[in-house]
């Protein structure tokens, strides 16, 4: 029994005094401490080139960054691989989206000039205010067939920058409509010639009696956008010469008529006169080449602006805006001959 006891004794004390060592050797005595000699020795092989005795503690540990002797658990594939990392993002984005748009939805979030949720326009710009404001006048425009909203409103955009551009007049139809045609300039300028001419208009309305434009072909849909083109540069335009000294044009609005007139005094005093009766407030602008005219007033009414010595063979630009100032001016082009 005490045997036992010191043989206990004896094995407690030598892994307490051998630090370096993590396990004892089999045999039970205390191994001599590794050398480099020992530290180059292969794996399962002695000093002197006998077997090894197996280690029934653990690896040692000159052989553990070795990937042959680790223990085969740790090839297995972990639980979550690197290439699930991205599956479980994806996946918690998605959630996460879902979850934003839920909350979003009932409570969208609102600008700083914003109290309650409101309705924008998909474009800016002229198209945003042309509808309401000068829409009406487009609607009646003297053509046999008549043409969609969005066609009218886009020719009448063109038809505002192309008449302060171009002044010939198969050049100017080609230009208002060739955004809504861009792929077919052969048929443009051939039709372009027939429109200018008038014979070619007052043939139309029994010709195309009965036709509708999302039905007609290109070439029709090319001749009716045209004559849309030429009746709205010649609502917005104003000729004056000394043998023609006043001319007048009316534009529809939902606030009512607006009327445009301009009168030319030839001579030394020569004068250019514009007159204006607007059906609401609004403000009128003559552009000259060093000075612009321009005059409002809070209520409908009338509106008078005059340019002294205006020259001949000479296109002033006229812009009448009515109610809100943001809102698209109507441009006209008064033109001394």
């Amino acid at each position: 029994m005490n045997k036992d006891s010191d043989i206990t004794r004896e094995i407690l004390l030598r892994l307490l005094f051998a630090p370096g060592r993590t396990h004892a050797s089999p045999s039970g005595e205390i191994s001599p401490p590794i050398d480099s000699q020992a530290e180059t020795t292969p794996y399962g092989e002695a000093a002197d080139g006998s077997p090894a005795e197996p280690d029934n503690f653990g690896p040692d540990p000159s052989t553990v960054t070795n990937p042959e002797h680790l223990n085969p658990l740790d090839d297995t594939d972990p639980i979550i691989d690197s290439g699930d990392v991205t599956v479980v993002q994806t996946h918690f984005e998605a959630l996460l989206k879902h979850r934003l748009r839920q909350e979003i939805e009932p409570r969208p979030p609102l600008f700083p000039w914003e109290k309650t949720i409101q309705d924008y326009p998909d474009t800016l710009g002229q198209e945003a205010s042309t509808p309401s404001l000068w829409l009406e006048h487009l609607q009646n425009l003297d053509v046999p067939v008549a043409l969609p909203d969005d066609v009218l409103v886009e020719i009448f955009n063109q038809c505002q920058q192309v008449a302060r551009q171009t002044w010939q007049t198969g050049r100017r139809l080609i230009e208002a409509v060739e955004t809504l045609f861009p792929d077919q300039p052969q048929i443009l300028e051939h039709i372009a010639g027939l429109v200018s001419r008038p014979a070619y208009r007052s043939s139309q309305p029994q010709t195309l009696d009965g036709l509708h434009y999302d039905t007609a072909s290109p070439q029709q849909q090319v001749a009716l956008s045209m004559m849309a083109a030429q009746s709205i540069f010649d609502a917005i335009s104003l000729k004056v010469s000394a043998t023609t000294p006043t001319e007048q044009k009316q534009w529809l609005t939902r606030a009512g008529t607006l009327s445009v007139s301009a009168s030319y005094t030839s001579g030394e005093q020569a004068l250019l006169e514009i007159k204006a009766q607007l059906p609401q407030a609004g403000a009128l602008v003559l552009t000259a080449a060093e000075q612009t005219i321009e005059t409002s007033r809070s209520g409908p009414g009338e509106l008078v602006v005059h340019l002294s010595q205006p020259q001949a063979q000479q296109s002033y630009p006229l812009d009448i805006a009515l109610g809100d100032e943001d809102s698209c001016p109507l441009q006209f082009q008064v033109t001394v001959e």
